[in-house]
């Protein structure tokens, strides 16, 4: 589920902070995907340092830790996904930028703010007006984050 977050705030960031130029002609799409990309690797490769630390050799329990630490983080790769389609689009000329971008934002700020409903049905209990409330804040704290990000950066 950090991963999911984490990764959806990251590529947030970068959705907001390309401009309408750069979705009209295609370097958005490829920023979005960079950025998805080499911060599913970033993470990767942290947590392989990580678990080096104090590991006793063992290698099948290696692989397995390598193919857990590579799952775990798939929604980081994933999250870029979805923005990168739109941008496409409106490369393409099928959306104009400005809806691509908002739409990219939008569903990416859904998707943080579903979170609470989420982590209750995983933990088997029935989504509540309180998991959801959860999930609001979430997403404005990970809108909010997002906005500082782009501002203090570019």
């Amino acid at each position: 589920m950090s991963s999911y977050i984490y990764g959806n705030i990251t590529v947030l960031a970068v959705a907001i902070a390309v401009a309408p130029e750069q979705i009209e002609h295609g370097a958005a799409v490829l920023t979005v995907l960079a950025t998805a990309v080499l911060t599913y690797l970033a993470h990767v490769l942290a947590h392989l340092v990580a678990h080096s630390i104090g590991a006793t050799g063992d290698e099948d329990a290696r692989r397995e830790t390598v193919a857990v630490i590579t799952r775990d983080a798939n929604p980081i790769a994933t999250s870029g996904l979805i923005p990168a389609v739109l941008y496409a689009v409106a490369w393409i000329g099928w959306l104009p930028a400005e809806w691509a971008q908002i739409a990219a934002v939008v569903i990416l700020v859904v998707r943080i703010g579903l979170v609470g409903v989420f982590l209750q049905r995983f933990s088997g209990k029935q989504p509540s007006f309180l998991g959801l409330w959860g999930g609001v804040v979430l997403a404005a704290v990970a809108l909010a984050i997002s906005l500082v990000k782009v501002v203090a950066t570019h």
